[in-house]
């Protein structure tokens, strides 16, 4: 599987300076435990945090006069698990995945909620590899190619078109 790793890299358009990083982001509790190696968990608790921080602060700055309430909304459309399974199919982050046995038997490459995890443990391993700059490049260019309206505009809708 380590030899995959430049072609993920590509798909990426990220390149690590600590591979490590990427091959902890890529492993799943199952496989983690199997093999007594860190999964990805904790990369993903902070890539949650990271795509949080850089969307809202992308809304932020281009709806000056939004309100909090609509920003909020806004950002949890763009952020939510459905959305990330999807940019993560796109992407075929599936078949890089680190599995245990038994979640490899069932499929787990492509469990919505196991792919929308390693998209965000993707993003963690990218903060602690280059920092909050090349995280935010990599948001904005998968994430935030979309010019979402506050105005009634169902981010979500224009999401999911994007990305057909």
């Amino acid at each position: 599987m380590r030899e995959k790793i430049p072609e993920l890299e590509k798909v990426l358009g990220y390149y690590f300076h600590n591979k490590e990083l990427l091959i902890q982001a890529l492993t799943h509790p199952s496989f983690a435990f199997e093999n007594n190696v860190p999964s990805n968990e904790r990369l993903e608790f902070l890539g949650d945090a990271v795509l949080s921080l850089v969307v809202a602060e992308r809304l932020y700055k281009l709806f000056p006069e939004a309100s909090e309430g609509i920003l909020t909304q806004r950002r949890a459309e763009i952020v939510q698990g459905t959305n990330l399974t999807i940019l993560s199919q796109k992407m075929g982050l599936g078949k890089y995945l680190f599995l245990g046995k038994g979640e490899k038997k069932q499929g787990g490459h492509r469990t919505p909620s196991n792919l929308a995890n390693v998209l965000e443990a993707i993003i963690g391993a990218i903060y602690l590899d280059s920092g909050i700059r090349e995280g935010r490049v990599f948001i904005h260019h998968h994430f935030l190619g979309i010019n979402p309206k506050p105005e009634r505009q169902n981010l979500k809708t224009r999401f999911l078109k994007y990305f057909k």
